[in-house]
């Protein structure tokens, strides 16, 4: 989640108590069950919260930024996190994976005298680190879908004491379907970015944040659905909102059984609930989470910029699975979310936990 977290004190003592009940559900596994489709969303963390990029208030500080900004991201190892990313999709088995903030970071030399961009290249690839991590690990996955959200050019940057920089970013979501499976199929692979997307001043001038929605069609054993993933906008509420008023009038209105499985930055708690989040509810989509573990916070947001923190700052529940129609859910969890998921370098996986949910699709013509 790219904003600011605020909450009272009140909140935060209740935090404390109910966090503390919440990594025996972290912990476990998912059972089988009837159905035992499993559906996981994992926010991977693109390595930076752009803080002092958008505190930036002229080119000066904005040159700053974006050396910060790149530091960060080599400073949280993409490499060594998709590993750990990987392992923990592994462990929750899911047949299907939506996938937000997989990001390609270009970078190359700044010259001054011409004002130019040069020798960029491609640093990190964290679908393909990703990706090539599953297959090391035995996991058996393809890219069923990807799409591309904001694209930020190649801009310079300075790193002390002495170093030009340019960098540049391209930020996709993608949804991962299991190959390995003789009752499962999928088909239908679609994509769209939002018309409602956030622009965002910078001293260099606006730019674009786009977000997307991804879904495919499955069958498992004879029985049809559609998985949506997508990742909401963060920084404003109201383009959140309306993104997801466009995902339920777009991708989500079929006959079908859906399944959304997104980072949705849209608090469903602590209280209070987010209007977006509300929304979907009054709309008639099942929380996954409440309905199997109604007291428990199930925090999937908060680690540090820098995921080195030594204990759990998870806070905040935002990393959704919901259901619409003939969805019957069975069992939840998280993932990446204990002690043990960290890399050998003592990092998260990510800044969030994965969200997997075994369910039972029912009958549906």
């Amino acid at each position: 989640m790219k904003r600011q977290r605020f909450c009272s004190c009140l909140l935060a003592s209740l935090a404390v108590v109910l966090c503390a009940l919440t990594p025996t559900v972290a912990a476990q596994s998912l059972s089988k069950g009837k159905g035992d489709l499993r559906v996981m969303t994992y926010n991977v963390d693109e390595g930076t919260d752009y803080y002092e990029v958008m505190a930036a208030k002229n080119a000066q500080e904005f040159f700053f930024a974006v050396g910060q900004t790149i530091t960060q991201v080599r400073a949280t190892d993409p490499p060594g996190r998709m590993t750990a990313v990987a392992k923990q999709i592994i462990a929750a088995g899911p047949m299907l994976v939506s996938l937000q903030e997989l990001d390609q970071w270009f970078t190359g030399s700044f010259n001054p005298s011409t004002g130019n961009c040069e020798n960029v290249t491609l640093e990190f690839d964290m679908l393909s680190d990703l990706m090539g991590a599953l297959e090391a690990q035995g996991g058996h996955y393809t890219i069923a879908r990807q799409a591309q959200q904001w694209v930020i050019p190649p801009v310079p940057g300075f790193i002390p004491p002495n170093s030009l920089v340019c960098v540049g970013v391209v930020d996709y979501v993608a949804i991962l379907a299991r190959t390995d499976l003789r009752k499962f199929q999928w088909r239908n692979p679609q994509s769209q970015q939002y018309v409602n997307e956030l622009l965002f001043p910078t001293p260099l001038g606006v730019i674009p944040f786009p977000r997307a929605w991804i879904s495919v069609d499955a069958t498992f054993n004879g029985k049809n659905f559609r998985v949506i993933g997508t990742h909401l906008e963060s920084a404003d509420p109201d383009i959140r909102r309306k993104q997801g008023e466009e995902l339920r009038t777009g991708p989500a209105n079929v006959s079908l059984p859906v399944v959304v499985a997104m980072d949705s930055n849209a608090q469903a708690f602590p209280l209070p609930q987010d209007p977006t989040y509300l929304d979907f509810l009054l709309a008639g989509y099942q929380d996954v989470w409440s309905q199997i573990f109604p007291n428990l916070p199930g925090y999937t947001s908060g680690q540090a910029q820098f995921l080195d923190n030594v204990e759990s700052q998870l806070n905040t529940r935002i990393d959704l699975i919901l259901t619409l129609g003939t969805v019957e859910a069975q069992n939840i969890a998280l993932f990446g979310a204990t002690q043990s998921s960290k890399t050998p370098g003592g990092l998260w996986p990510s800044d969030h936990a994965g969200v997997a949910a075994q369910l039972n699709i029912e009958k549906h013509e």
